[in-house]
Parts: structure tokens; C-alpha cells; sequence
């Protein structure tokens, strides 16, 4: 029987109780769907996917995107992307750890990404966990001097274009013009009203915003710089350590995450393996009227 906790944490909720890969109900996957915007992420418990049963039940949740970084796409599932240590792809740093920065998927691209998900096919003895800032909750604890300066203004976006922090690794890097091509600069609002709920958020304040529209670039680092600061204190956050079989789903337009730390190259007993499954959504879910 489906089962959702709360995480008691600003942000998250665990559930239990279906199996996804097997046939599931409209009810089953709109309680899950409705829980996402109420908790902002979840972690749905003992899965075991295959790619076409995973990309069956991502397609509940909008339309699937192929992310622009082809070098990091699945044969044959070009939607889906595989994230860890356990690739000869992830030798190379830059790609092995380049999720180890705050950002909310999507934010640089015109069609926001909405959904994302990341199934823990393998997952280390110690570390490799996610890290999730709830957004929403922090834009509402924010003093209202700064809510009424930061409302209705809008960012230029472009990937990994924004200052990073000295704890965090640079974006896993764009590598050819056509990667570059299919991903034009585009315009966001640094607060967004939720397009289900109808609640405020911030939004991609992190990785891409390189320019706050109507500021000077000092403003708009400090502007920036400020919110990211808020939205990562511990109150905010959201960890997950993996289990095998786990799913992590978070809302993108209420929400931003980062892998906690980097993580070496998988050593020959596995002990560090970390390979997670990525989809992620544009638009609404199906069952969304």
C-alpha cells in the first residue's frame, strides 16, 4: 500500500509501498505527482527499473528532454543520462564531478525544465549524497525589504555562466559548438510563481544567471550572491544518502540541488560505485489538468 512520510526536514517526503516498474494506477501515480508539490522532493523507496520501465513512468511526469550534453546520454535512451563514477567517460574529472555545484536543472534553457529524477542503480559504502534547498521556503523566510526588490526582476541565463563558490566544482563542460548552439541565452524571473500551486519561489539563482536585467554586474552579484547564501543554510536542506533501488524526484521551479562533495574514479572492489539513472521533464505531468 502506498505510503508517504515527511522527512521532518524543510523539504522532502519518502515513500513506500508501489512499485513503478510493474503497472500502477492514475491513482498511485497522481497521489506521487500531488506529494512532489507539497514536499518539493521524495524519495521514492525499492525500485528496480529498467530503462523502458523508467522511461515509461518519467513520461508521467511531462515531457522527457535530451540534455544538450550528448557525451553524457544512453544509447537508445537518449533522454536518459548516467551520473556517477563507473563510466570511461567519468575518468574525467570535469564530468564525474560536475554536479557538485548548486543549480536547478533546466534554468539556462527557454522551456524550464519542471521535474528531474535520479535512480541509484549503485551507491557507495561512504558519501555520494544529494544535497536539496528548498526555495520556496527560503524566498518566504526572506525580509520583506528584499521580497519587494527582487520581485518581477528577471535574469540572464546561460550555461554555467554564474560565479561559483570555492567549494564547489565548475559544471561538467560544454564541449562542442553544437552543444553551444542548442542553447541560446535566455531570460528568467529570480522569483517565479509556481505554475501548480500558485506559490512564490526563487528561482535559478545558481549556475546559470550571469546578469539581473535593469543592475549593474556588481548588483548583480551581490543580489545573487545573497540569495544563494540564504537558500543553502542548513534549515533549508534536504540530504539524501542512496540506497540501491531509491529514486530521488524534486521540483525544479522550487527548488535547487548539488552532489555534496566529489568523488573519485570507481576503484576495483566498488566500494565507492555511485551510478545514478537521470530523466528529467519539461511542461506538466500527465494527470495535471
Amino acid at each position: 500500500m502506498l505510503k508517504i512520510e515527511t522527512s521532518g526536514k524543510s523539504c522532502g517526503a519518502i515513500v513506500t509501498g508501489v512499485d513503478f516498474e510493474k503497472e500502477f494506477t492514475d491513482r498511485e501515480i497522481k497521489t506521487v505527482i500531488e506529494a512532489i508539490y507539497e514536499y518539493k522532493c521524495l524519495v521514492i523507496k525499492n525500485q528496480n527499473f529498467t530503462y523502458s520501465g523508467y522511461k515509461r513512468f518519467g513520461q508521467e511526469w511531462g515531457e522527457l528532454i535530451k540534455h544538450m550534453l550528448d557525451y553524457l546520454r544512453v544509447p537508445d535512451f537518449p533522454e536518459m543520462m548516467i551520473i556517477g563514477n563507473t563510466e570511461k567517460k567519468d575518468k574525467d574529472d570535469a564530468i564525474r564531478n560536475g554536479a557538485a555545484v548548486w543549480h536547478s536543472d533546466g534554468t539556462y534553457i527557454p522551456d524550464s525544465t519542471t521535474i528531474t529524477m535520479l535512480h541509484a542503480k549503485k551507491t557507495p559504502l561512504n558519501g555520494g549524497e544529494t544535497l536539496v534547498a528548498d526555495l520556496m521556503k527560503a524566498y518566504e523566510d526572506l525580509d520583506e525589504k528584499l521580497k519587494k526588490e527582487i520581485n518581477g526582476l528577471e535574469a540572464l541565463h546561460f550555461y554555467g555562466k554564474a560565479e561559483f563558490d570555492k567549494d564547489e566544482h565548475l559544471p561538467a563542460p560544454i564541449r562542442t559548438d553544437t552543444q553551444k548552439q542548442t542553447n541560446p541565452i535566455c531570460k528568467k524571473p529570480i522569483v517565479l510563481n509556481h505554475p501548480f500551486s500558485g506559490k512564490k519561489s526563487l528561482y535559478g539563482i545558481t549556475h546559470s544567471p550571469f546578469k539581473i536585467i535593469g543592475k549593474t554586474d556588481k548588483e548583480t552579484k551581490i543580489i545573487l550572491k545573497t540569495l544563494k547564501d540564504f537558500s543553502t543554510q542548513d534549515k533549508y536542506i534536504f540530504t539524501h544518502k542512496y540506497e540501491v533501488g531509491d529514486v530521488l524526484l524534486f521540483d525544479n521551479l522550487t527548488t535547487m540541488h548539488r552532489a555534496k562533495s566529489e568523488i573519485d574514479y570507481i576503484k576495483k572492489d566498488e566500494s565507492n560505485a555511485r551510478l545514478l539513472w537521470r530523466l528529467s521533464c519539461k511542461g506538466k505531468p500527465r494527470l495535471i489538468n
